[in-house]
């Protein structure tokens, strides 16, 4: 059973308006949030609409969100919301110091459902608990969390102390949620630049080389075979990547985020790894591979 849900109605949400903003009528509020929901092209309701207006205009509304909510029903200023989805990406941990001095961490992941993509933003022991790598295509439910405006206008959900993250919940349904392939490349949709994500069937790894550049230093390369449903392609893993996978790897599935495709001399592609390529193993088959 999901706990009752509290909703805001619109008429709410315009009085509470009206008591920040004197200056506005009823008729001039309700324009401004029937443009706002036609410029939403169907991805708003009237009650997110006027939630999202509101926060634009700085009045302070208090939510509680206490059953599930659509990624793309969320607006700038919520608390309390809960959101469930399926893990797309998880960034790796990053260490800061607060103001006073204290340790902290952050990462982030990305959550879809069938709706839209959201970053989770996790905090401190959130961050740093989290089995993180292992989340990825798992379906997860975050409760207790913010949504605020990135720079560059996108929302992100905040997940701290209060929050909560339940990994597949009993009484959520992972074929409701789109599958992780839906968000990466194939390869025979493969083109000869830029950079992907991937997602392939490890079917070799081959022995890695060790070689001299020019400047005396020591470096290393190894070469995957990886298959989709589309094909087959070389993943070309260079120095601190080439010990991610070994010959112990083939026949599991790896995650390979931010790689560059080049076209080798005989005019066939290949992946190869950079200083920000992520290389995930990943647990399980992957959804919808």
């Amino acid at each position: 059973m999901h706990p009752p849900v509290k909703v805001m109605s619109l008429e709410d949400i315009i009085a509470r308006i009206l008591s920040v903003k004197p200056e506005l009528s009823r008729e001039e509020i309700l324009k401004m949030i029937e443009r706002r929901e036609e410029d939403g092209r169907g991805f708003l309701t009237r009650e997110s609409a006027a939630l999202s207006l509101a926060a634009d205009l700085g009045v302070p509304i208090e939510r509680v969100f206490e059953s599930k909510m659509l990624i793309k029903d969320l607006v700038s200023g919520l608390r309390n919301v809960t959101v469930s989805g399926r893990v797309i990406y998880v960034s790796p941990l990053k260490k800061f110091f607060h103001q006073d001095g204290r340790e902290g961490f952050r990462r982030s992941m990305h959550i879809a459902d069938g709706s839209g993509v959201i970053r989770v933003v996790l905090w401190d022991d959130k961050a740093a608990s989290l089995d993180a790598e292992n989340l990825i295509d798992e379906v997860v439910r975050i409760s207790h969390a913010s949504v605020r405006r990135r720079a560059g206008g996108r929302l992100e959900l905040s997940a701290g102390l209060k929050s909560k993250i339940e990994v597949n919940p009993k009484d959520l349904r992972d074929e409701d949620y789109p599958p992780i392939v839906g968000f990466t490349r194939k390869i025979g949709e493969l083109l000869s630049d830029g950079e992907v994500t991937f997602i392939g069937l490890i079917e070799r790894a081959y022995s890695p080389t060790i070689f001299k550049r020019q400047n005396g230093s020591e470096g290393k390369v190894r070469r995957v075979d990886l298959s989709d449903s589309t094909g087959k392609i070389v993943l070309v893993l260079w120095d601190n990547n080439a010990d991610i996978l070994s010959e112990k790897d083939e026949g599991k599935y790896v995650m390979v985020v931010g790689a560059k495709i080049r076209r080798r001399f005989d005019g066939k592609l290949e992946l190869h790894t950079k200083g920000k390529t992520r290389v995930i193993l990943l647990k399980k088959k992957p959804s919808g591979f």
